[in-house]
């Protein structure tokens, strides 16, 4: 009996240090993400696991406990390389949209497609990133109708009173870490997620004549990080940086570099192993781009 309970605590002790050294690599290296929904379709597809690098651009602390889901100052290191162009990259929803109850500290997988001073255009469907037509993977979905129609105004669009829609946006320069903003009441509205998203914190106020942020006024503001716009690759059906704006270094957690497992649950034939008919095998390992 002395035996079968040494071999029993050898096993468990085993397996306790495997889930320790599990817990730190999704804490710090890579982490697991399935899709819900068809937002980014057909590069992803809702049923899809992925797996993202979280070393691809920096070296950081933690942003939360592993498994309990529960978030904690996160501290960078060292920078390892910048976002890119046409990355899919994994972040946080912009603080901006936390009220928002089906939202509020989700996490988001989207497709970088322009950064720091880069300008902007989308016209009839079409992405033009510094006057030049931007090259996207064959799995980017624009609707036939998208590309040749033409839409009002929608009030839902990103920034406020631009007179913009979803296929007619822009042309609109992106922030970059060192600009400098100026700030007045007369334009807060235009400016207030991108400094409240820099700053880290919803402290930026628009009282009478001043703009206040942590209780100082204020006339300008020093951007601190690097901003990225972010569109899904389903480009009719998703929610983006034409609706919330743009996004920000640090609200980045990694890159998406590689599907582990796909399974289409509605594809479920009846009876005990119904579930293999589900698996879709041919994207099982399948790289992004």
């Amino acid at each position: 009996m002395g035996i079968f309970f040494k071999k029993l605590y050898k096993f468990f002790k085993i397996l306790f240090l495997v889930a320790i050294i599990a817990l730190v690599i999704k804490a710090f290296a890579i982490d697991a993400f399935q899709i819900p929904s068809s937002s980014m379709e057909n590069t992803l597809q809702p049923g899809d696991f992925i797996i993202a690098n979280k070393f691809v651009y920096n070296i950081a602390t933690p942003r939360e406990i592993p498994i309990a889901d529960i978030h904690i100052p996160q501290y960078n290191l060292f920078e390892v390389g910048k976002p890119e162009i046409n990355d899919v990259i994994i972040f946080e929803f912009p603080t901006g949209f936390e009220n928002d109850s089906l939202r509020g500290g989700s996490k988001y997988v989207k497709r970088i497609i322009a950064g720091p001073h880069d300008t902007l255009h989308i016209t009839n469907g079409l992405i033009f990133v510094n006057g030049k037509t931007l090259e996207l993977p064959s799995t980017f979905k624009i609707s036939k109708e998208t590309e040749g129609g033409i839409r009002i105004k929608d009030d839902n669009i990103y920034p406020a009173g631009s007179k913009w829609n979803r296929d007619h946006y822009g042309p609109i320069i992106i922030p970059a870490k060192g600009d400098t903003i100026k700030v007045s009441p007369e334009n807060f509205e235009r400016w207030q997620s991108v400094i409240v998203m820099d700053h880290g914190e919803r402290s930026l106020l628009s009282e009478g004549t001043l703009v206040t942020l942590d209780g100082r006024a204020i006339s300008e503001y020093v951007l601190e990080q690097d901003h990225y716009f972010v569109v899904g690759d389903n480009f009719e059906a998703s929610m983006d940086s034409r609706h919330f704006g743009f996004i920000t270094d640090n609200m980045i957690i990694g890159k998406a570099i590689f599907i582990y497992w796909s399974y289409d649950s509605e594809k479920a034939a009846p009876g005990p192993l119904g579930f293999l008919s589900a698996i879709r095998a041919d994207r099982i390992f399948k790289g992004l781009n």
